[in-house]
């Protein structure tokens, strides 16, 4: 049997007042169910969408949200992965590398991009595509690096060549596996 818990939650609302009413009433009302709120976690933050900018953003579930503008001036609550989560994905890649670096170099760079494919299934949301471009040239230049790195006193690569092994092998690329929302018509 498989039990998921949803312990995390965002609420919204349109008035401080509102917001401040909600933070004092939730506790009691998760009481009621034997619940409890963690007050070190629970925030109310302000999100303006007459003023968007990166200052004030919130870290939610690895990801960032912040107010900001679409590309058609739309004002939206955009995310990307927050900088920890980022920077141990990189940490994990540049430790596989390191220690798989014996692999032979097509079994290697395979297994290289099953585990970037693995990120984007967790990231790969839409308007995240800069922090996943991030990871995958980290993977490419710790894998350039660590292969390079073999016995022997010479390279094993030269960027050209790893970059025809790239390509001869599959390069993973960067892909968004968020769906899109479908709109539903009601006749």
């Amino acid at each position: 049997m498989r039990c998921r818990y949803a312990d995390d939650v965002v609420v919204a609302c349109r008035f401080q007042d509102a917001a401040e009413r909600c933070d004092q009433v939730l506790p009691k009302r998760l009481g009621t169910f034997g619940l409890d709120v963690a007050p070190e976690k629970t925030h109310v933050l302000r999100l303006s969408r007459f003023h968007p900018s990166m200052k004030r953003r919130w870290t939610f579930l690895g990801f960032e949200r912040y107010g900001f503008p679409d590309r058609h001036g739309a004002r939206r609550v955009k995310h990307r992965t927050s900088r920890k989560k980022l920077q141990d994905a990189c940490r994990r890649i540049k430790e596989w590398i390191k220690a798989n670096r014996h692999l032979k170099g097509q079994q290697c760079i395979q297994e290289r991009n099953w585990r970037l494919q693995g990120h984007d299934n967790s990231d790969g949301l839409r308007g995240n595509r800069a922090s996943l471009s991030r990871v995958y040239t980290w993977a490419k230049q710790c894998a350039f690096t660590w292969l390079n790195r073999r016995g022997g006193k010479r390279k094993s690569f030269t960027w050209k060549a790893f970059e025809r092994a790239l390509d001869r092998v599959g390069r993973a690329l960067p892909k968004m596996t968020e769906v899109k929302r479908q709109h539903v018509v009601y006749a």
